[in-house]
């Protein structure tokens, strides 16, 4: 799925205003090209001239939400992941080819400068163990939007006051529309994104 198509799809079930940015500005991803003499994959190019977002954007999740960076907070320096404010010190074990995009709390959400091919699929590792594990979440950036953006629509489903029941099930109206959604944009990557609801396995 690459960008236009997924906005095409996001923008066909969110029912409050679209939250990314629409039209051209390549004035940031010109900026972090020209610092490090690079030139950025396509999609990840596309992703920060037309729809990152003005502002940093938190989408809605179970958990701590997927916080996207906006252009202008995109940079070489994460404090955090490769460098240490406390100290001023460079963290060595972040790789220079790990571009940040976003976040989920601590946890880093990355495409990689190595994937030169048309689409830049999305990973994700989880902060503080002393080891960056990255795990593919996405095979493009227009997927990882489109299934961020479907959780935070099941989460608040019209009509739906609570979409979880005390077990952490998904009441079955959100899950009927959710889980085959996934599974159709982003069948292997379902467990990632909707595995944290006890009834994700269930016939929907």
């Amino acid at each position: 799925m690459n960008l236009e198509e997924s906005i095409t799809l996001i923008k066909s079930f969110i029912t409050t205003d679209f939250k990314l940015a629409e039209g051209i500005d390549i004035a940031e991803r010109q900026a972090l090209e020209n610092e490090k003499g690079i030139s950025f994959p396509p999609e990840l190019k596309a992703y920060i001239e037309t729809v990152c977002p003005n502002l940093n954007l938190a989408i809605e999740s179970v958990g701590p939400p997927v916080e996207l960076l906006s252009r202008d907070k995109m940079s070489w320096t994460l404090p955090g992941y490769n460098f240490n404010p406390e100290t001023n010190e460079k963290i060595e074990n972040w790789d220079d080819d790990w571009f940040l995009i976003g976040h989920e709390g601590a946890d880093p959400i990355i495409v990689s400068l190595k994937d030169q091919g048309p689409n830049s699929p999305v990973y994700s590792a989880i902060h503080g163990t002393g080891v960056w594990e990255f795990c593919p979440i996405a095979d493009s950036i227009g997927e990882f939007l489109a299934c961020a953006f479907a959780v935070e629509h099941a989460l608040n489903f019209p009509g739906i006051d609570q979409p979880m029941d005390d077990d952490f099930n998904l009441l079955e109206i959100p899950a009927q529309w959710l889980f085959p959604f996934i599974k159709k944009y982003a069948e292997p990557y379902y467990d990632e994104w909707v595995g944290v609801f006890e009834n994700y396995l269930d016939e929907y």
